[in-house]
């Protein structure tokens, strides 16, 4: 299970709601600074439309990827999600790194695999709002 910082204030607010599900990303925010040691950092700030299943109501979900890295976007016009995006934790995998999760996209066949829309590493996942969408 990846660890996802303040996940349960989507989480809490959606699972109130009912069964939910990410349906496509509609926002993405890339922003690089530099750090003490004059190193390039970046952060990502993805914005999800997901939905209530039962009730169609909308939902804007904002998560934060922090000092992401190698970050790869081959169709940036629509980003739809048959679910989440995939969170791979290479520190479960026995890989040590300081980007320690794989983020991408998902085919929608159960692989795993992604269309490799979106593709980046991360050191740390943070959820940021859940709020309605208008």
């Amino acid at each position: 299970m990846v660890a996802i910082k303040n996940y349960d204030i989507i989480t809490d607010k959606l699972n109130a709601c009912g069964s939910w599900a990410y349906k496509r990303i509609v926002k993405m925010e890339y922003e690089i600074e530099l750090d003490y040691e004059d190193d390039y950092i970046g952060r990502l700030d993805i914005s999800f439309y997901v939905i209530v299943l039962e009730t169609k109501e909308p939902f804007k979900v904002k998560i934060r990827y922090h000092n992401v890295y190698d970050l790869t976007l081959r169709k940036a016009t629509t980003l739809c999600l048959t679910k989440a995006l995939i969170i791979h934790d290479l520190k479960d995998l026995g890989l040590e790194s300081v980007q320690r999760y794989h983020v991408h996209d998902d085919s929608g066949y159960g692989e795993n695999d992604g269309f490799g829309d979106i593709d980046f590493y991360c050191s740390a996942i943070e959820a940021i709002s859940v709020e309605e969408f208008y």
